[in-house]
């Protein structure tokens, strides 16, 4: 079982330069990504996704790619001639129309915008390709150790959890045992409190009273709970993406839990209730952040 949240980086030097690769993530619904690639590199987002779609399920992903490029690189220093000569025949024009006196300078020119780049605006895609994939997965490898070792920590967590869950039911259900007999014998007594004379011999409100005292038999809705319990274990040790699956599973117990507490009379089974919905709460912020 992974968790949602962590954090990868890695560092790639090649001929050309340096790739730095960081990848973040949070907890998501879906697999969400947003990519920062080094200019005149957008054409390798598209494979970027590929690599992070096999590797992830669930997160949302924040992913930064930064290039170095080498002193002797191709294209590490480029002069755009064209602009550089445009720029100069319009100063040159400029400077004679207002009679301005001065030589135009190479260092003039440089300063202009557009003049010259250190960065190539189209690539080898392969020769750059090979090294931003071996930094990236580098980087997702750091990120899903992360993640398995968070995972870990929650699955121990929700172990414990569940096992003080599955004590406290335990208690309940020994509380039912006797639960109906109680609720009946109290409602036979304000029976005979309320009537004149008493009716015990009547089998209607005896029926009646069985009937009343059985719609708070929650013998069935603790099976219920406790299934799901060994459901949500079994899904624990799973090594699939579980978190939605666990967080169903969750809707139902707490679904039974909240069935249990509305039909319990007793405030020993009641009391009992509310600590089995703590569990389950603290149990659901948690599976909130498991892939």
């Amino acid at each position: 079982m992974n968790s949602m949240t962590g954090f990868g980086k890695a560092e790639v030097t090649f001929k050309f330069g340096r790739f730095t690769v960081e990848i973040s993530s949070v907890n998501s619904r879906y697999l969400e990504m947003s990519i920062r690639l080094p200019r005149g590199m957008a054409i390798l987002e598209s494979r970027v996704r590929e690599v992070l779609t096999k590797s992830l399920t669930r997160g949302k992903l924040s992913v930064w790619a930064g290039f170095d490029a080498a002193d002797d690189a191709p294209g590490r220093f480029l002069i755009n001639r064209a602009a550089a000569e445009a720029y100069h025949d319009q100063l040159k024009e400029i400077a004679s129309r207002l009679n301005i006196s001065g030589e135009i300078s190479i260092s003039d020119l440089v300063l202009l915008p557009d003049i010259a780049s250190d960065t190539k605006e189209s690539i080898d895609v392969e020769a750059y390709w090979v090294p931003l994939n071996n930094a990236l997965q580098k980087s997702v490898k750091q990120l899903l150790s992360m993640r398995r070792a968070e995972g870990l920590e929650m699955k121990k967590d929700m172990d414990q959890r569940l096992k003080a869950t599955d004590n406290t039911l335990t208690e309940v259900v020994s509380l039912t045992g006797n639960a109906v007999i109680r609720k009946r014998e109290k409602l036979l007594a304000r029976i005979e409190e309320l009537l004149e004379s008493p009716q015990r011999e009547s089998l209607r409100i005896e029926e009646e009273v069985t009937v009343i005292a059985e719609r708070t038999d929650i013998a069935e809705e603790c099976t219920r709970l406790s299934s799901h319990i060994k459901q949500f274990r079994k899904n624990l040790r799973s090594k699939e993406p579980v978190g939605k699956r666990l967080n169903f599973i969750l809707q139902e117990m707490n679904r039974e839990a909240n069935t249990i507490a509305s039909k319990a009379s007793d405030f020993d089974i009641s009391s009992a209730v509310i600590s089995i919905k703590e569990e389950v709460e603290k149990i659901r912020e948690m599976v909130q952040n498991v892939e």
